[in-house]
Formats: C-alpha cells, sequence, structure tokens
C-alpha cells in the first residue's frame, strides 16, 4: 500500500494486486550463488509487461546501495540536506525510488537517527489525518509492517496526538535532533505539513515489498 500525499492533506491509497507468484518461484530455484541475477531476466519479462522494473529488481539482488546512500541492515537510506515541505520531500523521495523513513525495529530507529541532520526536525514517513477517527491515537505510516508509532520518542509520554502537537494543521510527523544527538534533548512531534525540514528517505531492499509498493504491475 502506497500513500499519496498533496499539500492540502488529501490522502490517497489505491493497493495494487500482484501476482508474486512468478517471482516467488524463481527465487525459490535459486541455489545460494549459484543462479546469475541475468539468467533471471528474460523469464521475469515474461511474466511483467513493465519491463522498466527489472533493472531495479536486478540492482536489488546485488544488495548493494547506491553512492552517497546509508546502509543499515536490508535497507538504505538518503539524508536530504535540502529543506523541502513533507508533499516535497515525499515527491523526492519517489523520484529517488523511495519512500520516507518508516521504521520497522527500534535498531533501525536508534541506528539511523544518528545519520539525521544536526539541529533541526527531518520528516519521516509518519502521518495523522483529519478524515480518520478522532478517537484513533496511533498515526499511519506510508508502508505497512513498521514498529507501533507509540514507541517512538515522543515529547511528551505517554503517546497522545494532541499533546505532540497534532491538529487539523499540523498532522506530519518530524524528528528533531539537538546538536548533540542526546536522547535526552532528540524527539519527535507534530508539525504543519506545509513546513520546511530535511528529510530522509529509505529503499527497502525486501524485494517483494518493495515491488508490491512501488509499482503498479499487472501479471
Amino acid at each position: 500500500m502506497i500513500f499519496h500525499f498533496s499539500e492540502s492533506s488529501n490522502l490517497h491509497y489505491s493497493p495494487q494486486p500482484l501476482d508474486l507468484y512468478p517471482l516467488i518461484l524463481h527465487l525459490s530455484n535459486c541455489s545460494t550463488g549459484a543462479t546469475k541475477t541475468s539468467e533471471l531476466a528474460p523469464s521475469l519479462t515474461s511474466h511483467w509487461s513493465n519491463a522498466s522494473v527489472l533493472p531495479i529488481f536486478l540492482l536489488r539482488l546485488t544488495g548493494t546501495c547506491p553512492d552517497g546512500w546509508i546502509r543499515f541492515s536490508d535497507s538504505c537510506y538518503w539524508v536530504e540536506q535540502h529543506k523541502q515541505s513533507f508533499a516535497e520531500a515525499e515527491k523526492r523521495c519517489y523520484e529517488k525510488n523511495a519512500t520516507l523513513f518508516v521504521v520497522n525495529s527500534q535498531d533501525e530507529w536508534d541506528a539511523v537517527r544518528e545519520h539525521f541532520p544536526q539541529i533541526g526536525y527531518t520528516w519521516i514517513g509518519l502521518v495523522r489525518f483529519t478524515h480518520r477517527e478522532r478517537s484513533e491515537d496511533t498515526p499511519t505510516w506510508q508502508t505497512e509492517g513498521a514498529v507501533n508509532p507509540a514507541k517512538l520518542n515522543w515529547l511528551i509520554r505517554p503517546y497522545k496526538p494532541v499533546s505532540n502537537g497534532w491538529s487539523i494543521l499540523s498532522n506530519c510527523a518530524a524528528h528533531y535532533s539537538a546538536s548533540l544527538n542526546l536522547d535526552a534533548s532528540a524527539y519527535t512531534y507534530y508539525q504543519p505539513c506545509s513546513f520546511k525540514y530535511y528529510s530522509i528517505c529509505e529503499r527497502n531492499s525486501t524485494i517483494l515489498d518493495f515491488l508490491n509498493r512501488k509499482f503498479d504491475i499487472q501479471a
């Protein structure tokens, strides 16, 4: 599932079904290191009409990150030093075949935060829009399978939206880093989505999840 955000705070999503059986079959037939990625391309092309997926797919199999990206576990991260609105930051990440940073574990959160720009706010892929039920306390990550947002280092804990800056005009989450990046001086807080902050993009190298989220592929 992928969210499309605009400055008018409209959130649209359209889950795209994808027949992953051909990919799973090919991967299951690959013994460790025995099958070259180039041997997979012709057969995969016969299953998917969108052949533009293949270069990125084959890149994912190499397990490397592009130049200038930071790696942690099976993901790559790009720290955007140019300040942008949430919508601009999201678009910039999509142009890099990525999403805004989505936290999948506490270890990932702790490790990646060390690379956030010092002194200032950084957009992450977390929002809470007004069209959702007012009783819903938990904001929404841009992709599924992420940690419970309440476990982040919100300014006011235990987490409650309003006490952490949420309002109808302030519904995008940003993380503030202090000069020394000390946990005592760093926190997550809702900000107006039009504000211009740093941002961080993430490419998840889990192939199946990446393809499901990023491409409109018809089997």
